[in-house]
């Protein structure tokens, strides 16, 4: 049987491939071309291949982002200020001031103001904004918890909040001198209040918390008043 070395060149995506197979003859001089077949049938398949690479790249870059506001209550500050509590009625909240509250974002790229009392956070329509706050007691005696986030000026830039709860797996320390070994746990309750991002502009909130501490007689957790303040969040586009 004759044998003979030929070369395929073929053009894919751009770059100039080349790939080296047998081209065999039989007896009668006809020649055989099942090689070749099959390196084109490769070829294909991964030409397909990297276009479904590429489709799902492109739908990846379309996926909405979520941003995680953080805020942290200095409820032994409000506690000092506010020695008798704060209002008992859920729809008009004691109004404090920004000197008591520091919001931390995600997805800092283009945002500014994390650590403080106003921020702005960078986002496109579409994405999610999700809220979560926690005392400086990491709700350990004293708890705060946000049930409202309610606009009183500027542009529609979210939708409305929801509460939401998810549970998903997490991580725990171990008890002791150390906390590792860390434990995994399979299910973990995270809460969020969250909306999605309807445009760009400046939004006016009013932020409202109720605050829990621990009644030490009784051995439970007790309101201790509704509060609101009123941060500036801009959404850049």
């Amino acid at each position: 049987m004759q044998q003979n070395k030929n070369q395929v060149f073929i053009l894919y995506t751009a770059n100039l491939v080349c790939y080296n197979f047998d081209l065999k003859y039989n007896s009668s001089g006809n020649r055989k071309t099942e090689k070749r077949v099959g390196k084109i049938k490769k070829t294909i398949k991964m030409d397909s291949e990297l276009k479904n690479s590429q489709t799902l790249d492109a739908a990846l870059s379309n996926v909405a982002q979520i941003t995680n506001i953080q805020i942290i209550i200095d409820t032994d500050k409000i506690q000092n200020d506010f020695p008798g509590g704060g209002s008992k009625d859920s729809t008009k909240p004691t109004g404090i001031g920004h000197q008591y509250q520091y919001m931390v974002a995600s997805n800092l790229t283009g945002s500014a103001g994390s650590g403080t009392a106003d921020l702005v956070i960078n986002a496109l329509s579409g994405d999610v904004v999700r809220f979560n706050a926690v005392s400086e007691y990491d709700n350990f005696n004293n708890a705060v918890i946000i049930y409202n986030i309610q606009k009183f000026g500027g542009a529609n830039v979210f939708s409305d909040f929801t509460s939401r709860v998810f549970s998903a797996p997490g991580v725990q320390p171990s008890a002791g001198a150390s906390p590792l070994p860390i434990q995994t746990v399979n299910t973990m309750t995270y809460w969020f209040y969250q909306a999605d991002v309807i445009t760009s502009g400046t939004e006016n909130y009013n932020i409202s918390f109720a605050l829990y501490t621990l009644d030490r007689p009784s051995g439970t957790m007790k309101l201790y008043g509704y509060f609101v303040w009123d941060p500036t969040i801009i959404v850049k586009g």
